[in-house]
């Protein structure tokens, strides 16, 4: 008789709350120097594995976007490589993915439903892994799964791979917008960058270091920065959103990664609500919180 065991997770969303590249490497992979902060969107990732199973199977479900199904899914070269880490010969596992997280819009949805897989299977499998050997693993299939394998506040470094914890952001309503006509792919992002030979200093990324330890939310916001936003083009959709959510009084408004989705720091949930409602007709938005790293993220 099989026997399953099931885990399912929320998997949240990041934000870059200052983005720098600092080069590129000879092998085309990008440094950079960031501070990454969890947020309260969330895809939720179920993992049921079948015990004793015999043979080797993988399957992935993402509900409503059957072009992710199966060997599609990142979550899908995530379980790969944690079976092949763990030397696992025989395994069943079904991946369920339930997306809300918006896609191509540089919050990491993709990069946390893998993270969620990993640390879902090394409890389900008993692996007793360490928090760095699930972050070694995730970097094999995406430079945001460390940190989304960590979660919380942390500084980020090398091309993602480089974790370092840092002091809790200061409590404050996040607002994020994702504009419903522009999408940005990670990789042209990244190619516009090397045109234009745009790097950023790593001074600029020290004070933000220094903003953070201090818990100063205004240093913060005066640091940030994202150099994604120096080769958008001028008549970006982010532009008018950032425009909009200081107009209605966010401490700091920012694009994510490489784009497109914007988010805003307000002092009140009142003030966030209020920008959201503002920025309907042109965006998708979600007013949230931040999200810590010892909370737990499992659904009873």
């Amino acid at each position: 008789m099989e026997n399953k065991k099931e885990l399912t997770l929320l998997a949240p969303a990041k934000i870059n709350v200052c983005l720098g590249v600092t080069g590129r490497r000879a092998n085309g992979y990008h440094d950079i120097d960031s501070v990454m902060q969890t947020i309260g969107i969330y895809d939720k990732v179920s993992v049921t594995l079948t015990e004793n199973a015999v043979g080797q199977k993988i399957d992935v479900v993402c509900k409503g976007h059957p072009e992710l199904d199966g060997e599609n899914d990142i979550a899908y070269g995530m379980a790969q490589i944690f079976f092949e880490y763990t030397k696992t010969e025989n395994y069943e596992v079904f991946i369920e993915i339930e997306k809300v997280i918006p896609m191509e819009a540089g919050l990491g949805g993709g990069s946390s439903d893998a993270a969620a897989v990993v640390i879902a299977l090394n409890e389900l499998t008993g692996s007793r892994l360490t928090e760095a050997e699930l972050m070694a693993i995730g970097a094999k299939v995406g430079a945001d799964v460390p940190f989304l394998v960590h979660k919380g506040t942390a500084f980020v470094g090398g091309i993602g791979e480089n974790i370092t914890p840092c002091r809790n952001l200061p409590e404050t309503q996040v607002l994020v917008a994702y504009p419903k006509t522009e999408k940005v792919s990670t990789g042209k992002a990244y190619a516009a960058i090397d045109a234009h030979g745009k790097f950023s200093p790593h001074e600029d990324f020290e004070k933000m270091k220094s903003a953070v330890e201090n818990g100063d939310i205004a240093a913060i916001s005066a640091a940030s920065y994202n150099i994604f936003e120096s080769v958008l083009p001028e008549g970006s959709a982010v532009f008018r959103i950032k425009a909009e959510m200081l107009r209605r009084g966010a401490l700091m408004s920012l694009m994510s990664g490489s784009g497109s989705a914007v988010f805003g720091f307000f002092a009140s949930q009142k003030a966030a609500e209020s920008a959201a409602q503002a920025l309907e007709s042109e965006a998708r938005t979600f007013v949230c919180r931040l999200c810590r790293k010892n909370e737990s993220y499992a659904v009873k």
